[in-house]
């Protein structure tokens, strides 16, 4: 077993995913005239921004234990148990900005609040996708590895 595996360039397109989708605000609320960002790094009113905890919290983890899995390269089932683990967490990043993006408008019913996706919530999508083939090629090395096994 080799670090330059196919699921290492997969886990690192995850973790430069994530850090891009850090940067950039993930829901737009606009009411009246002003809006409202909501994102990792940039959760407020313009001039007044602040770190939304639970989103950073998220997408650290799931950076962290990405770039943990990349040096589990000898224990493929640890390795593997990550991965599945990141998954997890991605889609409960992505569940927290839906209920986010669902409870604000429910939270003031009479205020007109209009909730705006951003375009970048299609980063943590595409990182689930990869964090799914960095998985699946872990699980085609272990089934390779058994065979081997197997021959021997």
């Amino acid at each position: 077993m080799v670090i330059q595996r196919i699921q290492t360039l997969f886990l690192l397109i995850t973790i430069i995913l994530m850090a891009v989708f850090a940067c950039f605000p993930a829901l737009t609320f606009t009411a009246g005239g002003d809006y409202f960002l909501y994102g990792a790094l940039k959760t407020g009113l313009p001039g007044t921004y602040h770190i939304d905890p639970l989103l950073t919290i998220l997408i650290a983890l799931i950076i962290i234990l990405a770039f943990v899995a990349i040096f589990q390269y000898r224990n493929l089932q640890r390795q593997m148990t990550i991965t599945f683990v990141d998954i997890i967490i991605a889609i409960a990043l992505l569940v927290a900005i839906g209920v986010q993006a669902f409870m604000v408008p429910e939270s003031n019913p009479n205020a007109d609040i209009s909730v705006h996706w951003c375009h970048t919530n299609a980063l943590p999508i595409l990182a689930i996708v990869f964090l799914m083939l960095a998985h699946h090629a872990m699980s085609r090395d272990k089934r390779k590895l058994i065979d081997s096994d197997r021959l021997r």
